[in-house]
């Protein structure tokens, strides 16, 4: 669960973003999400698992040409680094903090119930912003996307669930959006969780989500938003494994760059 917030204090944003396919756009996110952080602000990276540090290098290098203080990478290869007081040193003192992994389920083996899940929900509560790169960006949520099959159909066992780091319990969140052909496991996911919203990123995309939960999309693709909060009749309860799931009465929503979405009335703006 996110951590409580201190009287008068204001959560930080929480950032969902879709892997980096241009430059182009990564000046675009990198200019906004440095405009949540202070002058010369420090940013860490968490990263888990072997990724492209190509794509890593293309973000630091835009990150400091726009004003950043500092970047500094944190790789976490077991649960004891979690613990570590340089990992937790570089968290507290970090202005901006971006999670990174190959997949959701190598962040969350790592971390979850360390002191770095903690301190992560203390920061974020405190006002720190904290975002998640690719599948890093499922991990932001309670209930996290953990994994599942492609396909605009969603079957039974062909999505799975497990505990995020818990700084949100609106949303479900998935990095592929309409355009990568995996709404049907982001629409397995809400068959199981009705009462979240279900937020696919396509590539060079991303959901700033503020503190006065308020969504806002930035970047060349598209945010898949998926509204369960009319469900009608389903068919989950009888399905056998891998048949097709019938979810009913949805609303769904696709949004681009500049569109925002007030998550606790579940209306754009």
């Amino acid at each position: 669960m996110p951590a409580r917030l201190a009287p008068d204090q204001s959560r930080g944003y929480l950032i969902a973003i879709g892997v980096f396919a241009g430059l182009d756009t990564e000046q675009r996110l990198t200019r906004r999400l440095l405009s949540l952080c202070s002058q010369r602000a420090q940013v860490c990276f968490l990263v888990a698992g072997d990724l492209d540090t190509r794509a890593l290098d293309e973000i630091e290098t835009a990150l400091l040409a726009q004003g950043a203080g500092g970047v500094r990478r944190v790789h976490l290869a077991s649960r004891a680094d979690a613990e570590r007081s340089e990992t937790l040193g570089a968290i507290e003192n970090s202005d901006l903090i971006v999670l990174a992994t190959i997949h959701p389920l190598k962040l969350t083996t790592l971390v979850g119930g360390t002191s770095l899940a903690k301190l992560l929900r203390r920061r974020n509560a405190d006002g720190t912003p904290i975002a998640g790169l690719g599948a890093g960006a499922a991990v932001l949520a309670e209930h996290m996307l953990a994994s599942g099959e492609s396909g605009a159909t969603p079957r039974m066992g062909a999505v799975t669930l497990a505990p995020g780091i818990g700084l949100t319990n609106r949303v479900v969140i998935d990095q592929g959006g309409a355009a990568s052909d995996r709404i049907g496991r982001l629409l397995g996911a809400l068959a199981l969780n009705p009462f979240a919203l279900g937020l696919g990123l396509d590539a060079d995309t991303a959901a700033f989500v503020g503190p006065d939960n308020v969504l806002e999309v930035v970047g060349h693709g598209g945010v898949t938003l998926v509204d369960p909060s009319d469900v009608g009749p389903t068919n989950i309860t009888e399905a056998g494994p891998q048949a097709p799931i019938s979810i009913t009465n949805l609303h769904l929503h696709v949004l681009v760059h500049g569109t925002r979405y007030d998550l606790d009335f579940r209306r754009p703006l």
